[in-house]
């Protein structure tokens, strides 16, 4: 039974490598730049080879694109990352004329005249060298931002719900359940959850271009959300490699990777008109996940799409008192309950739930919902 098993298991595979030469070139620049990448590159570039010859990948292309003219979602433009205006002002500004005992300065109405003064180099060490005391212009810069547009576009209701895409890895999975069962029972409210689980920006099992982006632009184009929530960062920590590149986690490329593809997903998610609120990344108990870091990533991209998107701080209900990272949470009886699960990096329910009421009470403060009056 177990050989039978093993020889299943080993068809599929030789299998799927045919299939999907690409993906499998992708595989095998992920493993460990040492042995394990060098053998994982023998076999990828041989079954590519083989597979290039025989056109299997001719013919699956083929299939995917009669799948794809079937689809009847639109196909929604990314949008352009806001540019922040620059006014400029300038004023006059009339320069005080100084007496000098050894200098006579005449003064005429609306005009300033030195009076003429020899080379700087022949006067003595106690004379004072004026400039020219003409009218000057000064000029300022200001940094104009225009006022923040209402955030509520309209008000969910019983007959039209407001329609919520929560978006990201296994962190949001966690999240997303919490949000079905506290806002979900609300008539006004639906929430689509696609969470997904091993997912990440810096994580190369999906191909960013062709999978990544092109699922993004599906969901919204299906779901249409009136906002988008997003929670991510569980899986960049692990010092994948990418196409090859090793990536070390707090790297100058490491943040680039990360800024990039955070301000190409925004672009998608919001296409439709959506606002997005982001939550920062937990706190986790191994300090080598940096947070701190992965968190200034997200705040300053986020930041760039003001007014369209703003940080939710997740730490306002997971951590304790000052923001940290905690273990268990106390409840309102006194009793204390495990909060975080015991490798440290996800939440149990009561985290989850705890998050949910928090996005209530913002979105009920922006507009986006009523508070329901509890039916007696």
């Amino acid at each position: 039974m177990a050989l039978k098993s093993l020889l299943v298991m080993c068809f599929f595979l030789i299998f799927a490598s045919f299939l999907a030469p690409g993906v499998l070139d992708i595989w095998a620049s992920t493993q460990k730049n040492d042995f394990r990448r060098d053998l994982a590159k023998e076999w990828s570039d041989s079954v590519g080879e083989i597979s290039r010859n025989i056109k299997i990948n001719e013919i699956r292309e083929f299939s995917e694109r009669i799948i794809e003219g079937s689809l009847t979602e639109e196909m929604l433009e990314p949008l352009v990352k806001p540019v922040s205006t620059i006014k400029v002002e300038s004023f006059a500004v009339n320069e005080e004329v100084l007496e000098e005992k050894d200098e006579e300065v005449k003064i005429t109405e609306g005009k300033s005249t030195p009076s003429s003064i020899e080379n700087s180099t022949s006067l003595p060490p106690s004379s004072t060298t004026l400039s020219p005391a003409t009218t000057s212009v000064a000029t300022t810069t200001t940094f104009v931002i225009s006022e923040p547009s209402i955030k509520a576009k309209r008000t969910g209701t019983a007959e039209d719900p407001l329609r919520i895409l929560a978006v990201g890895d296994s962190l949001m999975l966690d999240l997303q359940y919490g949000l079905e069962r506290i806002l979900e029972p609300r008539p006004d409210v639906h929430i689509e959850g696609r969470g997904a689980l091993g997912f990440g920006f810096t994580v190369p099992h999906w191909d960013w271009e062709d999978d990544v982006i092109p699922d993004y632009n599906l969901m919204v184009g299906k779901v249409r959300p009136d906002v988008v929530v997003a929670m991510i960062g569980a899986n960049e920590f692990q010092g994948y490699a990418i196409e090859g590149e090793d990536l070390e986690p707090g790297s100058f490329r490491w943040s680039e990777i990360l800024t990039e593809r955070a301000h190409d997903a925004i672009s998608h998610w919001i296409a439709g008109g959506a606002y997005l609120y982001w939550w920062t990344t937990p706190k986790m108990s191994d300090p080598s996940y940096l947070t701190d870091d992965l968190n200034s990533i997200w705040d300053s991209v986020v930041g760039d799409w003001y007014p369209k998107a703003e940080m939710v701080d997740s730490m306002k209900v997971l951590g304790d008192e000052e923001g940290e990272f905690r273990w268990n949470m106390k409840m309102l009886d006194g009793s204390i309950i495990p909060l975080r699960k015991e490798h440290g990096v996800h939440f149990f329910e009561v985290g989850a739930d705890g998050l949910s009421r928090q996005f209530e009470e913002i979105l009920e403060r922006d507009g986006w919902i009523k508070d329901l009056i509890p039916v007696s």
